[in-house]
């Protein structure tokens, strides 16, 4: 297998999500809106206290910038001199800071000019406020649903980008990338991890943007209600910031684990399904469950120490927080009896205070869960970053059939440190029914699969008509092979569908024609739905016979000038063997033919016969001639005929 290559995970990410740019400017755009909606409800406490609810101890807004007329009674000099002393009075570094943060003294601003521009007298505005709370509560609203649907469109969008992907990144890679990948673990990649990935950025995501940006306006308002007592908070918050740090680094390596373990599971749960007879056969359903339970358990143990480190977080973090309340309760009490803060502030502090802790717990789930979705987006980015080993030609050449000869020269094929081929020659004239025998781990079926590029040699070239076939583009090359293997490979579709493989369109005559010649239309037509029965997963609802002859009844239709047949016959019985085996040597009438056959007897008619042994051709010649020079090929003969 080639190495896999470092991944940023970040770059992964990007490359999918950047076409979403539009959406996301709306989301930033609804996120500001509804953070400024949030600040607005909580600013709307005093007027409406003191307006609606005519609270006298609550001034309106607690604006700064009244004249001295509007905060001292008339009449009243020496209230009036005071108030003159301390405007001229020259502005301290904190005064004009905190003028400069005044969020609360701009709203208030906002506010009155609101109240002159539509004429609210005091006989009004005991609706005003009210009715300007609900539209302020209206708009956020509407923010939140415009933010929360954008970036579920991003990410939705961008993760089932990714899915299609890796599939198809899967589909395109060789042969020996799935010797190397269990099935159960590749599904689990795209299924779990994926899902994974989908669940925190769709759900999670829109926290992302909205609540630091809430929490963002919500310091400001607090700096420009109070600046002492908000730098004061602001100094504790990084002591309550420190769990969730750390929860979400423990997280992260918890979550990847899991997965692991996940995989595993699928991978474990395919083998079974897939090889059920076998199981029964040996009796091995206990086996099997206790295979299945031990990794369960495993996947329990690290998934609850996850769930652990997520349900603690919580409580860590609020209690801190409350400890953090209590005393800025003591403090703020402190301060309003001897005067130096009002109630009204207090009351409208600790609101934006209490405000701030729904952002905090929100972007504390979002680390947990973000830190998952990291883990998951690795391995799937480090999936999808293995090199594909059978590469496209930039240019590629046409194909369209093969005139002169196929020639493996010189090929060379291992598995890691295993060599399956070695140096093997051999030269298959257009129209040749060449059949390769052999014992089993001879080589035979890796040769084959070479002709199609499932896999690429390791050393030598395969040609056709004097072309290295790795300058044809693969579907081109591929168009050209009919395949029927030994394992039958049917999908859980309609008969039809499986016959006209990826034809939709094809006419129901032609599929027809092809069951005739592969002897399946009468037991075809026998069936309930005839050819719109569906066969079950890997056709499962038809005997073994039934299945190969469908096979060959879609490599029929495919009619490609070169035939790889890899025990075509093997799982019919002795009437039907007879039937396929006339359709077949019709079918490699004027085609290239490479058949490979344990039983001999369906073989004794090629045109040459090559006998391999580990990896190599030790004889080539007709049945008669290499059954005279005795060798591999008599001994083979001898064991099946008189053994």
């Amino acid at each position: 297998m080639p190495t896999r290559p470092r991944v940023n995970v970040y770059a992964f990410l990007g490359r999918y999500f950047r076409r979403y740019v539009l959406w996301l400017t709306i989301a930033i755009g609804a996120s500001l809106l509804a953070a400024a909606g949030t600040v607005g409800m909580i600013s709307l406490i005093e007027p409406i206290f003191s307006e609606v609810l005519l609270s006298d101890d609550v001034p309106v807004l607690g604006l700064p910038g009244g004249t001295a007329e509007e905060e001292c009674p008339p009449g009243d000099e020496a209230c009036q001199a005071e108030a003159e002393a301390e405007a001229e009075e020259p502005a301290t570094f904190i005064d004009d800071l905190k003028r400069r943060v005044d969020l609360q003294g701009h709203f208030g601003e906002s506010y009155r000019s609101l109240k002159r521009r539509w004429g609210i007298t005091d006989d009004k505005v005991v609706w005003f406020a009210p009715l300007l709370l609900v539209l302020v509560l209206l708009i956020r609203s509407l923010a939140m649903f415009l933010n929360g649907y954008a970036f579920q469109r991003i990410g939705l969008g961008g993760t089932t980008d990714i899915r299609n992907g890796l599939y198809r990144r899967i589909l395109e890679q060789s042969s020996r990338f799935y010797s190397a990948h269990p099935s159960g673990e590749l599904v689990s990649r795209v299924v779990s991890d994926v899902g994974v990935m989908q669940n925190a950025i769709s759900t999670r995501l829109v926290d992302v943007l909205q609540q630091p940006l809430t929490l963002i306006i919500l310091i400001w308002l607090l700096l420009s209600i109070d600046l002492k007592l908000a730098l004061m908070c602001l100094v504790v918050a990084p002591v309550i910031l420190m769990p969730i740090v750390k929860f979400g680094k423990g997280m992260r390596r918890t979550s990847f684990r899991s997965q692991e373990h996940m995989a595993d599971l699928a991978n474990l749960v395919a083998e079974g399904v897939r090889g059920h007879r076998v199981v029964k056969a040996f009796n091995m359903e206990d086996f099997e469950y206790k295979r299945f339970r031990a990794a369960s358990h495993r996947h329990l143990r690290v998934s609850l120490w996850a769930q652990m480190l997520s349900q603690a977080s919580s409580p860590v973090v609020e209690s801190l927080a409350a400890l953090g309340g209590a005393g800025l309760l003591i403090y703020t009490g402190r301060q309003v009896r001897v005067g130096a803060l009002e109630p009204s502030e207090v009351v409208t502090f600790l609101v934006a205070l209490m405000a701030l802790y729904d952002p905090v717990r929100k972007l504390n789930k979002v680390n947990l869960v973000f830190q998952q979705a990291f883990a998951a987006a690795k391995r799937v980015a480090d999936l999808m970053a293995i090199p594909i080993d059978v590469e496209e030609p930039e240019t590629p050449r046409p194909l369209t059939g093969v005139e002169r000869s196929i020639h493996f020269s010189d090929v060379t094929f291992g598995y890691e440190t295993e060599v399956v081929l070695d140096a093997v020659d051999l030269e298959v004239a257009a129209g040749e029914v060449v059949a390769l025998v052999g014992p089993s781990g001879a080589g035979k079926t890796s040769l084959v699969n070479l002709l199609p590029r499932y896999f690429d040699p390791d050393a030598g070239v395969i040609t056709i008509d004097g072309v290295d076939i790795r300058d044809f583009s693969l579907a081109g090359l591929r168009r050209q092979i009919g395949i029927v293997t030994q394992e039958t490979v049917l999908f859980n579709d309609t008969i039809r569908a499986n016959i006209a493989y990826g034809q939709a369109d094809l006419p129901l005559e032609a599929v027809e024609d092809a069951a005739r010649a592969a002897f399946a239309h009468d037991f075809v037509c026998e069936l309930p739905d005839g050819y719109e029965t569906v066969i079950g997963e890997s056709g499962s609802k038809l005997s073994g016979g039934q299945r190969q002859r469908l096979a060959i009844a879609r490599a029929i239709l495919k009619d490609a000038p070169v035939l790889i047949l890899d025990e075509a016959t093997s799982q019919l019985d002795s009437e039907s063997e007879a039937l396929v085996q006339r359709a077949l040597t019709n079918l490699m009438q004027e085609r290239t033919t490479l058949v490979i056959a344990h039983r001999l007897s369906t073989v004794v008619n090629a045109d040459r016969i090559v006998v391999m042994e580990r990896g190599c051709i030790v004889d080539q010649g007709k049945h008669e001639e290499l059954l005279e020079r005795g060798g591999t090929y008599k001994r083979l003969y001898d064991l099946q005929f008189q053994g």
